[in-house]
């Protein structure tokens, strides 16, 4: 194979940075003396500058992808019209780099798909209408059993939450409130309420647990 195609087949990599030290220096060096490469090198440089410096954030995710596939049959149509106008065995390095530089775009519509799908749920739960929050010393709270008022991480997943809790017999009956603490009761009589204070702050995901108080009657 000749420096040229060499050179020209690695440009795609030294674009995105995971071309070799040897790879970057072919290609940097044989583009300073071949117009084809380095036109290339500098085209393939503002795609992916691009692709990753996109001027607005995309919230219509169908939108999104109508408009990077966009991109790449424009990138496809400006690769085929330049390999035109080479002569032929120059048409053949357009070509092979064109196929490259679109597999590597097709690549990327899959992870920016994801991206945007990603960015679509988060919008749409920033719309959900915030719960309603229970001030856990109100008589609500004291009239479910509750025994235990805790405060987990913001790190604890609801499932995470859930089994902790199962496994101590305890039940949310309250919360969570503005701080995120929830008021735990007691799923039956007999267990030890000093035994689940100290299983409770034993984990590390609990960043507050303490016993509620009962209420005095008449209160």
């Amino acid at each position: 194979m000749s420096e040229h195609h060499r050179a020209w087949d690695n440009i795609p990599w030294v674009v995105n940075g995971s071309a070799s030290d040897a790879q970057r220096r072919l290609v940097e060096a044989h583009a300073r003396d071949c117009a084809d490469c380095r036109d290339e090198l500098e085209r393939q440089r503002e795609l992916q500058s691009a692709m990753t410096h996109e001027q607005a954030v995309v919230t219509d995710p169908a939108a999104g992808l109508r408009h990077l596939w966009k991109r790449i049959d424009q990138a496809a149509d400006d690769s085929a019209s330049a390999a035109g106008s080479r002569h032929h065995g120059r048409h053949t390095g357009r070509r092979f780099g064109a196929g490259t530089l679109i597999f590597g775009l097709t690549i990327a519509v899959v992870v920016e798909a994801i991206g945007i799908s990603v960015l679509g749920v988060g919008l749409l739960s920033r719309t959900t209408p915030a719960p309603s929050y229970e001030t856990l010393s109100d008589p609500v709270a004291h009239d479910r059993g509750a025994t235990i008022r805790v405060v987990p991480a913001a790190s604890m997943s609801l499932g995470e939450l859930q089994a902790l809790l199962a496994a101590q017999e305890l039940q949310v009956v309250a919360g969570p409130n503005a701080v995120g603490a929830y008021a735990l009761a007691p799923l039956s009589a007999g267990r030890s309420l000093d035994k689940q204070l100290a299983s409770l702050r034993a984990e590390p995901g609990m960043r507050l647990v303490e016993p509620i108080q009962a209420r005095e009657p008449g209160r």
